[in-house]
């Protein structure tokens, strides 16, 4: 009955928010001015901020840069010194942001000098009070995970991708459907003058993995799974020191269930994909009476 009741009092809000589609699935390429509004150059505490959006046209970029229009440190000039320039994306808290997870993926080119002049990624769920280093704050790395990590600094050399996947982040940071969470992307560079092209990015995609409603708020633990990508046989690993029971199951992409397994007692499972079609898959193993979770995202290559 809560669960009714729980998912009728959501019904406005969800009908409400329905009107936006960029709420639940972002795609940012630059070509497409429909969910531009999400994306905001930090002007007011920055004033020479040097983000911009167009087709990076400035001499030494290497020839497998990225190539259509994309958000760059100057679209014509090298970057400056003793900069630091920001530009935030707003994201709602959605119903599979709140109770599931939200796929995060993009990407990049670099040309800098290495570690000295870099950029970093940070999220805030409370209006840009506080930030995390979502790179390289361990602390959040079952909330945060990523499968392929950004390296926002040296030299790329080519225009690169990148994704994640973000779960759980209701129950972690106390949030409510409706909410805004930010991501702040910035480049930042040291009093040396490199002549160099700096940063870009391209082809955001926020996008919702809805699994289903649960009243239950669950404190999230880390798996892995192996080998990743790979076919056949998988491996998932986890916390579990006390041997609780926890149950598996794996989703296709759109969120279909595709198998079940309860009373998992050991720390790993095996999973035999080999019926599966080559694609991205989700899993989730859950302890419902110690209220933990993990979730990971494998895929099976062709």
């Amino acid at each position: 009955m809560k669960k009714l009741l729980l998912l009728f009092l959501l019904l406005p809000s969800l009908s409400l928010n329905a009107q936006n589609p960029c709420d639940y699935n972002l795609f940012l390429n630059f070509e497409d001015t429909n969910c531009l509004s999400h994306l905001s150059i930090d002007t007011t505490h920055f004033k020479h901020n040097i983000w911009q959006i167009g087709h990076a046209e400035k001499a030494g970029i290497d020839s497998l840069a990225c190539k259509t229009k994309v958000i760059v440190t100057d679209t014509m000039h090298p970057y400056p010194v003793n900069d630091t320039s920001v530009f935030i994306i707003k994201n709602m808290v959605t119903p599979g942001f709140y109770y599931d997870c939200r796929l995060f993926s993009g990407q990049y080119y670099v040309q800098t000098d290495s570690l000295k002049d870099f950029g970093k990624i940070e999220f805030s769920a409370d209006h840009g009070t506080t930030w995390i280093d979502i790179i390289n704050n361990s602390a959040y790395s079952s909330t945060f995970q990523w499968y392929t990590k950004p390296v926002l600094t040296g030299h790329s050399r080519t225009c690169k991708s990148f994704d994640g996947m973000f779960c759980d982040l209701g129950s972690v940071f106390h949030l409510q459907i409706g909410d805004t969470v930010m991501f702040r992307f910035s480049f930042i560079s040291d009093s040396i003058f490199d002549n160099s092209a700096g940063l870009m990015f391209d082809n955001f995609e926020f996008i919702d993995f809805i699994e289903g409603i649960s009243e239950i708020r669950f404190t999230p633990i880390k798996s892995m799974i192996f080998p990743n990508p790979g076919k056949g046989v998988f491996t998932i690993e986890f916390d579990n020191p006390q041997s609780d029971p926890f149950e598996l199951a794996v989703y296709d992409i759109r969120s279909k269930l595709l198998l079940k397994r309860e009373g998992i007692k050991e720390n790993k499972v095996v999973i035999d994909t080999r019926s599966f079609y080559p694609d991205t898959y989700i899993y989730k193993l859950t302890d419902l009476k110690a209220q933990k979770r993990c979730w990971g995202k494998f895929i099976i290559a062709h």
